[in-house]
């Protein structure tokens, strides 16, 4: 490619990368700021953007993704996963998420979380009889907290966990960005009735559990989960609510010293010999409420299966030809 019609190829996808930002809010005047502190910014990387750009527009799926998060177009920008990230960090970070789940997850899975913002795993009867229901998605709107959102909600479809998290790093390693529980006045209440009806077992601990296997699964071995100073939203809240220091800590994490606290590569589990003889019955169900719940994830993670391989060189993934997002049907959602 000669060095002008590289420009003119650079200059396409920065004009392309304007159109279609809903995520731009404001006036006019104030969408004028942004595009221009956006513009700024390329600036600041040009070569590297542009081949992030090439990397979302040359692929199908991503430029539907795209479609519905434009952010993701500029996500290395902002404040994300760590607060001591720069730019070049963040956008590596992305990169790797995105070539690993275009390897390693199923196509119809794929589409399902990010094209369409879904994927229910299944349901769980809990003691009472009621239900949850487990689903993969995308990363909320501006999210930053990382690119993957196992959540966990009510049959009304009420959000009530949610842990967020990338897989970085070539050699990969799963990054988690967020664990959060419930909201609001009855928070409390809720936790306290969901972890009875789930005889026992803290809601927060299925939803690490889960991801535990999500790595098993991909075989991945290094677990990483960022710590309370180092979290990109915590200079933005006066009070920051979650103490992921204190349950890192208790899963028998160890501060690595910057940022991130380093899990143990399998989770620390009691046995029932450890378990009182009056509370086995419990920790019975509560196993088993656990493995039904891992089950259903893996189940998911093996449809359609692929080959596994650790990475796709860029140029094959920038090289599949684009289609328009509205082209695109909704093929495997729940």
């Amino acid at each position: 490619m000669s060095y002008f019609s590289g420009v003119f190829h650079a200059m396409a996808y920065l004009l392309r990368s304007l159109r279609g930002r809903f995520d731009w809010h404001g006036t006019p005047l104030k969408r004028g700021l942004i595009a221009t502190k956006y513009i700024v910014r390329t600036l600041s990387m040009p070569r590297q953007h542009v081949s992030h750009l090439s990397f979302i527009y040359g692929n199908r799926r991503l430029d539907a993704y795209r479609c519905r998060d434009p952010r993701l177009l500029e996500r290395h920008f902002h404040r994300y996963m760590h607060v001591q990230w720069n730019r070049q960090a963040r956008l590596q970070s992305i990169r790797q998420h995105y070539r690993f789940a275009l390897t390693e997850l199923p196509t119809l899975l794929f589409e399902a979380i990010y094209i369409y913002g879904n994927a229910t795993l299944g349901y769980l009867t809990l003691k009472d009889g009621s239900q949850l229901k487990i689903c993969l998605q995308p990363p909320i709107f501006l999210g930053c907290e990382g690119e993957l959102c196992l959540q966990l909600s009510d049959v009304r479809d009420r959000p009530l966990y949610r842990i967020v998290f990338s897989v970085i790093d070539d050699d990969p390693t799963i990054a988690i960005g967020c664990l959060q529980g419930p909201d609001g006045a009855e928070a409390k209440d809720t936790v306290r009735d969901l972890t009875r009806n789930m005889y026992g077992m803290r809601p927060k601990q299925l939803m690490l559990s889960l991801v535990y296997a999500f790595a098993r699964h991909h075989g991945i071995e290094r677990i990483v989960a960022v710590g309370n100073a180092a979290h990109p939203l915590r200079r933005a809240r006066s009070v920051f609510q979650a103490d992921y220091d204190a349950f890192w800590l208790e899963q028998k994490g160890h501060d690595g010293g910057d940022g991130w606290f380093v899990l143990p590569g399998m989770p620390i589990r009691k046995t029932e010999a450890d378990v009182a003889s009056n509370h086995r019955s419990a920790f019975r169900r509560r196993e088993a409420l656990r493995i039904e719940a891992e089950q259903l994830l893996t189940a998911t993670l093996e449809i359609f299966p692929v080959h596994r391989v650790k990475t796709v060189p860029a140029y094959e993934l920038e090289s599949l030809e684009s289609s328009p997002c509205d082209r695109l049907e909704a093929s495997w959602i729940h």
